[in-house]
């Protein structure tokens, strides 16, 4: 690791790439955030809900969940794992009484 700094920090031109790297997964980060973020309560809905072990989201939420893809939903909330955003939207389809999207 100490010589990746020493390299990164002798020569700029190296380090460019990866602070150019880091900043395409910040945005990436920010789009999955903007997803979610402005459904009020989501957020927690989706802790409580994973902790508690009983799934309770609003429409809101689920209309904001529904909404994001399994590689957003692994940046949001990276500890919860791929197969949780599967659960939750499987009771969002469940409240609306929609009909399932198709398996992919």
């Amino acid at each position: 690791m100490m010589m990746v700094v020493l390299a990164c920090a002798a020569s700029p031109s190296l380090a460019r790439p990866v602070a150019e790297e880091s900043k395409t997964v910040v945005d990436d980060i920010e789009k999955c955030w903007a997803a979610v973020i402005g459904a009020s309560g989501c957020i927690q809905d989706v802790f409580s809900s994973f902790f508690t072990g009983r799934i309770h989201l609003s429409a809101q939420c689920c209309a904001a969940i529904e909404g994001i893809s399994d590689n957003c939903f692994t940046k949001i909330f990276p500890f919860l794992g791929v197969g949780y955003n599967p659960l939750l939207k499987g009771f969002c389809v469940a409240q609306s009484g929609a009909a399932p999207p198709p398996a992919a």
